[in-house]
């Protein structure tokens, strides 16, 4: 292994800085993403049964007990439960994105180092056919080992770039598979909170109508009982 990179010439060494950063990228996405807890079906049972009983305190204790990216979002749904449906919809969004970009950590470099990978292989490349090529042009091909120097030069490289490549990019395409799942559960969650706080608005709505409707009658009765 050692023969073959230093046979691979300069090329390799930002191919293998490439390698250690795309290991310790994968091996730190895919601890941090299986660690996130997922149980957001159990969550927004509490959640529900406590807005269908308008204890808005009680929910927000339950989020203390539960962790993830949903948590978030109800949560910051929740501290806007005063402000009206359009306040905690852009709550509920901004809270998303930022619960998005945690999950995302780490993708750009990824993709980065997949792309460029390749493109070094091939700058390695060209450099062991110009090689090949100068050994040639000055002594010939009396003696093919000269030329084989170049040639494999430009193999390794070529080799390397795509075996960083291809697994980074089997990687990323697994992280955005889990990072889509968490991010339709964000949504189905929080259209869920949307409709139970909807609802629950309705409730103090026509508890408040209800309220001034009977407030409205007493004053006529009273009205009525001092005329008369």
């Amino acid at each position: 292994m050692i023969d073959l990179f230093q046979k691979g010439g300069i090329v390799m060494y930002p191919l293998l800085l490439c390698s250690i950063a795309a290991l310790v990228i994968v091996l730190w996405r895919f601890f941090e993403l299986h660690r996130i807890k997922t149980n957001a079906g159990e969550f927004m049972e509490t959640i529900n049964h406590h807005l269908g009983r308008n204890e808005i305190e009680e929910a927000m204790r339950s989020c203390e007990r539960f962790d993830g990216p949903v948590v978030s979002i109800v949560k910051a749904g929740l501290k806007k439960y005063r402000k009206g449906s359009e306040e905690i919809a852009k709550a509920i969004e901004d809270a998303g994105s930022i619960e998005v970009a945690k999950l995302e950590q780490g993708m750009l470099i990824l993709q980065a180092i997949g792309k460029v990978s390749p493109l070094l292989g091939f700058y390695g490349t060209v450099t062991g056919m110009i090689k090949s090529f100068g050994v040639i042009g000055r002594v010939g091909i009396e003696d093919p080992r000269l030329v084989s120097i170049g040639i494999s030069e430009a193999l390794i490289t070529t080799a390397a770039g795509l075996t960083i490549a291809i697994p980074v990019y089997f990687a990323q395409y697994y992280f955005m598979g889990r990072v889509g799942r968490f991010v339709r559960t964000m949504q189905e969650s929080s259209i869920k909170l949307l409709d139970a706080m909807g609802e629950l608005e309705e409730k103090i709505a026509l508890r408040s109508s209800q309220f001034e409707e009977i407030g409205g009658e007493y004053l006529e009765i009273q009205e009525h009982d001092t005329s008369g």
